[in-house]
C-alpha cells in the first residue's frame, strides 16, 4: 500500500514503522542502486533505480537526469519528451512563478515516463565563467538568485508534479577540470554566505534529497565528508531527507558513516553488506533507510501512483522508451520560455534623427538579411546520440542533454513567420555581402558550446571573426546589424560596441529558433536580465583551477563581485526591454509591516510599448564594523517582476527584508549572527544602475519594523567605481 494522496501521515513515524519491519536484506536494497552494467543502465532501468520493498508497500525509486528535461539516453526516446530551455536560461527570467511552472511541466513528463525522481535542480553558484556545466546551474553568479529560484523548482516538481528532487552538486563543485580529484579549499563564511544559500533554500522548501559531488572539500572527498554532510547539511541546515552519491562518487568505506545515505548507481558495491556491515552500526543503517523513506514519501513521489505504475527491472521499458510525454501545450510553453529567457543587451536607434526608432523589433515588411550557418544549423540528433558529451547551440553536452528531432532553427522560424528573408547559410563574407544588398536589417548568428566533464577553453564565439566582419560591412553598406548569440555561459563580445542590436540566449532547447524569432519580430517583448557578467576580455575572468589544491582566495568576492571596481561589457542584472521605466518612491501608507524592513517602489512605463520590468534590491552592510570588510560592497537581496504594463501605466512593488538579510556567518559560533549599524539600500535596473536609495539603522536590542524611505541615488555613494564600458 502506498501513501495516501493527501499526504496526511507523519512521515518520520511511518518511515520508522516500515524500517522496523524490514529484514536486513531489504534495508540494504534501499541504500544501493541497481541496473547498471559498466557505465550504462541496463534495458528497462532508469539512470538511477532502487528496487523498493513491495511486501511493505514501498515503491521503487526511479531516477532520471536532468536539469532541462527527461534525459534522452536511448534512440527510442527521441521525440517522446520536450527539450526544455536550460536552467541558466530560466535564471535570466528572475521569475520564481515561471520557474515553478517550468518545473511542474517537466515533472509531468517524468511522471508520464514512469520516473518518480529527477536528478535536479543543480544550484551551484558560478565561480568561473569557463565552467563546463554553468548552463545547468539555476543560481548564475549570485547566491540570492539561486536562493529565491530554487524553492520554486522544488515546489513545482514535488508539490505539483509529485516528482522528488535531488539538489546538486554538494558542495563546492564549481568546475569540471579535475572534478574527481579537485580539492576545493573554502572557509566557512565563504561556504555559508556565498555557495550554500541556494541549497539551504531548496532544503527549507522540502527537497527530498541532496547529491554529494565528486570533488574534495577542504581535503575530504565530498561524499565522505562529515563536516559538510553531517555538520553543515544535516545539522546546520536541518536537512531530514537523504544524501545520495553522484554516480561512482564514493571512493572509500567512510561515506556511510560520514553522512551519505545511498550509493549510486550501485554497481561499485560500495554500500553492499560485505562493505558496510563492519563499517556502520545498525542504528546508522536504519537511519539511512529512514531518511530515504522520509524524503521520498514527503515529496509526494509515492502518492497518487497510477494503477500501471511500473517496477524497475520488470515492466518499465514501455514507459521509459516509448510513452509520449511531450505535447503541443508543452512545446508552446517551451517556446514562451525561450523568448522570456532571451536577454536584449543592445538596441540602438537606426538613423540620425532624434525620433529614429530602435532596430528591434523588426517591423513587418522589412527585408532581413539572415547571415551565418548558426542561424540555420540543424542538430543531427542521431549523430549526437553516439557521444554523451556532444553539445550544440541548443543543448549542452552531458547528463542534462535532452535531444529533440523537432528542434526549430531561427531560419526555419522566420520562414514560417512569412518574414521577408534572404538567408546566407554559411560564414563567408562574400555571401553575407550579397545577402545584405538591399536589406533593411541584417541578423547574424554566432554561438559557443560546452559540456559536462570538461571546462570551456576560451570565452569566444565560434564565429567571432565573421561577426566582426559583418558588422564592419553593415557600416559600409549602411545596414544595421543585429547579432543573435547562443552561449552556454558568459562570453566575450569584442564587437558589441559597434553592433546595432544584440540578443543573447543561453541554451534554450528545441524552441530556440521560435524564441529568437518572437523577440526579433516583436511577438514577444524582452524582459530578461543577465544572471552572469559579460566581461570585457578573457583576462578579466577567473579561470578554473589547474592544480589539485583549489583555494577560493576570492572568498566572498566570487561571481559577479570579482568584477567590482573594473569595467565590464554588460553587468550582472542588466537587460533591456522594448520600453522604458521610471522608478519613484511608493506610498508608504500601503506598506505592510510583516517584515523587518519594507520598501515601496512605484514603477511606471514611460515608453511607447507594453513591457514588464525586473526591479532589483541591493544591500550594503555598515562599513564601520571590522568583520564587514570581508563583505562585497553591494549584495543582491531581493527582486520583483512587474506585470506587463501598458504605456503610462504604473505598479507599486513592495519589497520585504527579513532578519537573515542583515546577518553574516559567524564561524566561531557556527551560526548566523546579526550585524548592527547603518545599512544602505539601492533599487534599480542592474547591479550597476541603481535608481532609488535609502538607509536604515539596525540597533542592538531594538526590535521594530521599518518602512524605509527612498530617494534618488547619489552616484558617488551607490554605484561601483567602474561602470559599463
Amino acid at each position: 500500500m502506498t501513501l495516501p494522496p493527501d499526504m496526511s501521515i507523519n512521515h518520520k513515524d511511518w518511515a520508522a514503522s516500515i524500517v522496523s519491519k524490514m529484514t536486513e536484506e531489504e534495508k540494504y536494497r534501499m541504500i544501493m542502486g541497481v541496473g547498471f552494467a559498466g557505465f550504462k543502465a541496463k534495458k528497462g532501468y532508469y539512470i538511477g533505480s532502487v528496487l523498493g520493498v513491495p511486501r511493505l508497500g514501498v515503491p521503487c525509486i526511479k531516477m532520471q537526469d536532468g536539469c532541462a528535461g527527461f534525459r534522452t539516453t536511448d534512440e527510442e526516446m527521441l521525440g517522446t519528451v520536450t527539450s526544455w530551455p536550460s536552467p541558466l536560461s530560466l535564471a535570466t527570467t528572475w521569475d520564481a512563478e515561471l520557474v515553478e511552472d517550468w518545473a511542474a511541466a517537466m515533472g509531468d513528463e517524468f511522471r508520464a515516463k514512469g520516473a518518480n525522481m529527477i536528478l535536479a535542480p543543480a544550484v551551484n553558484v558560478h565561480r568561473s565563467p569557463y565552467g563546463g556545466r554553468n548552463a545547468e546551474y539555476l543560481s548564475g553568479e549570485d547566491p540570492t538568485l539561486g536562493r529565491l529560484l530554487a524553492p520554486a523548482f522544488v515546489h513545482g516538481m514535488q508539490d505539483r508534479a509529485g516528482v522528488a528532487v535531488a539538489v546538486k552538486h554538494f558542495a563546492m563543485n564549481e568546475q569540471e577540470y579535475g572534478r574527481s580529484s579537485m580539492n576545493s579549499i573554502a572557509e566557512a563564511r565563504t561556504r555559508w554566505e556565498h555557495y550554500y544559500p541556494p541549497f539551504e533554500a531548496a532544503i527549507r522548501a522540502g527537497a527530498a534529497a541532496v547529491m554529494c559531488s565528486y570533488n574534495k572539500v577542504n581535503g575530504k572527498q565530498a561524499c565522505s565528508n562529515g563536516d559538510i554532510l553531517n555538520d553543515d547539511l544535516k545539522q546546520g541546515m536541518g536537512f531530514s531527507g537523504f544524501v545520495l552519491s553522484d554516480w561512482w562518487a564514493i571512493r572509500d568505506d567512510e561515506a556511510a558513516a560520514e553522512g551519505t545515505d545511498m550509493d549510486m548507481p550501485g554497481n561499485d558495491k560500495m554500500f553492499s553488506k560485505p562493505k558496510l556491515e563492519n563499517a556502520v552500526p545498525e542504528l546508522r543503517l536504519d537511519e539511512m533507510v529512514q531518511r530515504i523513506l522520509v524524503g521520498m514519501s514527503r515529496s509526494g513521489a509515492w502518492s497518487n501512483l497510477p494503477a500501471d505504475d511500473c517496477r524497475v527491472g520488470c515492466n518499465c521499458a514501455e514507459k521509459l522508451y516509448h510513452a509520449v510525454a511531450t505535447s503541443p501545450a508543452h512545446v508552446d510553453f517551451a517556446r514562451k520560455l525561450a523568448a522570456r529567457g532571451a536577454v536584449l543587451l543592445k538596441n540602438d536607434a537606426v538613423g540620425p534623427d532624434s525620433d529614429s526608432q530602435p532596430v528591434l523589433p523588426i517591423a513587418a515588411g522589412k527585408k532581413i538579411a539572415l547571415l551565418g550557418g548558426a542561424c540555420g544549423w540543424k542538430p543531427d540528433v542521431h549523430h549526437e546520440m553516439k557521444s554523451w558529451t556532444e553539445a550544440s547551440y541548443y543543448t549542452i553536452g552531458g547528463t542534462s542533454r535532452v535531444l529533440s528531432p523537432e528542434t526549430v532553427t531561427l531560419a526555419e522560424a522566420l520562414k514560417q513567420s512569412n518574414a521577408d528573408v534572404e538567408f546566407s547559410n554559411n560564414d563567408f563574407v562574400t555571401s553575407a555581402r550579397k545577402a545584405m544588398a538591399g536589406a533593411d536589417v541584417a541578423v547574424v548568428c554566432a554561438g559557443a558550446t560546452s559540456t559536462e566533464s570538461v571546462d570551456r577553453t576560451h570565452l569566444r564565439l565560434d564565429q567571432d571573426a565573421f561577426v566582426g566582419q559583418v558588422i564592419l560591412m553593415g557600416k559600409q553598406l549602411k545596414v544595421p546589424v543585429v547579432v543573435v548569440v547562443y552561449t552556454p555561459g558568459a562570453v566575450v563580445l569584442p564587437w558589441s560596441g559597434d553592433a546595432t542590436g544584440l540578443l543573447l540566449m543561453f541554451p534554450s532547447g528545441q524552441a530556440t529558433g521560435w524564441g529568437a524569432a518572437d523577440i526579433l519580430l516583436g511577438r514577444a517583448r524582452p524582459s530578461a536580465k543577465l544572471p552572469v557578467t559579460i566581461p570585457l576580455s578573457e583576462e578579466d575572468a577567473l579561470p578554473p583551477c589547474k592544480q589539485e589544491k583549489c583555494e577560493y582566495k576570492e572568498k566572498l568576492f566570487g561571481g559577479w563581485h570579482m568584477y567590482d571596481g573594473r569595467s565590464v561589457a554588460f553587468p550582472f542584472g542588466f537587460g533591456l526591454t522594448y520600453t522604458k521605466f521610471e522608478y519613484s518612491p511608493g506610498d508608504m501608507s500601503d506598506v505592510s509591516e510583516s517584515a523587518s524592513r519594507t520598501l515601496s517602489v512605484e514603477v511606471r512605463n514611460v515608453g511607447d510599448a507594453a513591457g514588464s520590468d525586473i526591479v532589483q534590491l541591493y544591500l550594503r552592510y555598515p562599513s564601520t564594523i571590522p568583520e564587514i570588510a570581508q563583505e562585497p560592497p553591494t549584495q543582491l537581496r531581493r527582486f520583483l517582476r512587474t506585470s506587463e504594463l501598458q504605456p503610462g501605466e504604473a505598479q507599486t512593488l513592495i519589497f520585504k527584508l527579513g532578519a537573515r538579510d542583515e546577518m553574516i556567518w559567524d564561524p566561531s559560533m557556527r551560526s548566523w549572527t546579526m550585524v548592527y549599524g547603518e545599512f544602505t539600500v539601492g533599487i534599480g535596473h542592474s547591479s550597476r544602475e541603481l535608481r532609488l536609495c535609502g538607509a536604515f539603522n539596525n540597533e542592538r536590542g531594538v526590535v521594530k519594523t521599518d518602512a524605509v524611505p527612498l530617494t534618488p541615488c547619489s552616484t558617488r555613494l551607490y554605484l561601483p567605481s567602474a561602470d559599463v564600458a
